[in-house]
């Protein structure tokens, strides 16, 4: 097996392995204004419509107005504005 190919498998074994020891994700709403997200390890998209957030496997989706993160730091995140959905993908 080529070198490149090994040393993928094995990034993604260390991935999937690191991803196992994380906390797990868990989004609480506060009504339609907030939403708390903890176990967010990275934000993928953010404007005032549409927030994406990467926490691990799942990727969670905010779509509203006036969207914005109020805080984001290694214990999670806030997002803030009219929340008009949240999806899990």
């Amino acid at each position: 097996m080529p070198m490149n190919k090994v040393l993928k498998k094995t990034g993604d074994s260390l991935r999937e392995a690191a991803a196992d020891l994380l906390p797990p994700m868990r989004v609480e709403l506060l009504s339609d204004r907030q939403a708390v997200v903890d176990g967010c390890r990275g934000i993928l998209e953010y404007n005032e419509c549409c927030i994406r957030l990467c926490t691990g496997a799942v990727t969670v989706r905010f779509t509203g107005e006036g969207l914005q993160m109020r805080n984001f730091g290694s214990l999670g995140a806030v997002v803030e504005g009219r929340i008009r959905s949240v999806e899990f993908v």
